[in-house]
């Protein structure tokens, strides 16, 4: 791994004439770059400063610049070749099954002739609770609502059929503020 030796809010990568502007975690900065056998040559460009790490190997430019070197040898490419090759014998998942012969299957789930008729379940008491349910006060704007329980949120709920019309309301959250949407059907 190779990064600078100070501290720095912008660095840049110059390879092979492409930039590559790296993401900053915790002042940390990281970037992978594929490169070729041979030599490479690197600077960092740190707070609008060009400058080299003057603690890895060094050498001098043709236009009399000092730049880090990096050799790239054909023996640093054994590790990915072995991890390859891993890879590929893996590949083939014949000889993983450790499982005795036959056949495997899951059968369907046939509920019992006593579940088929159960009533259904008892609704909880907070669901009881819904907004068009309760009484506002006579002081109060009849267009405004109560704050409604978290748990009556993104929910349908019907309320009595009265003078035959049905209604139905849902109440959803937008930030901090309630919509609640009814739906009256005559019937």
């Amino acid at each position: 791994m190779i990064r600078p030796r100070q501290g720095s809010d912008r660095l840049f990568w110059f390879v092979l004439s492409e930039t590559v502007r790296e993401f900053d975690n915790q002042n940390t900065f990281v970037a992978i770059v594929d490169l070729p056998e041979g030599e490479h040559q690197y600077k960092f460009y740190v707070d609008g400063q060009w400058t080299h790490d003057p603690a890895e190997p060094v050498v001098t430019s043709q236009l009399g610049t000092v730049n880090n070197v990096i050799q790239v040898k054909k023996t640093d490419f054994e590790v990915f070749d072995a991890l390859m090759v891993d890879s590929q014998k893996c590949s083939d998942m014949s000889d993983l099954s450790s499982s005795p012969p036959g056949p495997y299957h899951q059968d369907a789930y046939i509920p019992k002739q006593e579940e088929k008729f159960k009533s259904p379940p008892i609704l909880p008491p907070h669901l009881l609770q819904v907004i068009l349910n309760k009484d506002t006060g006579i002081s109060c704007d009849p267009a405004l609502l109560p704050e409604p329980n978290h748990v009556m949120l993104n929910h349908l709920y019907a309320l009595s059929i009265k003078d035959g019309v049905m209604v139905l309301s849902a109440t959803h959250r937008y930030k901090k503020k309630y919509v609640t949407t009814l739906l009256y059907k005559p019937i």
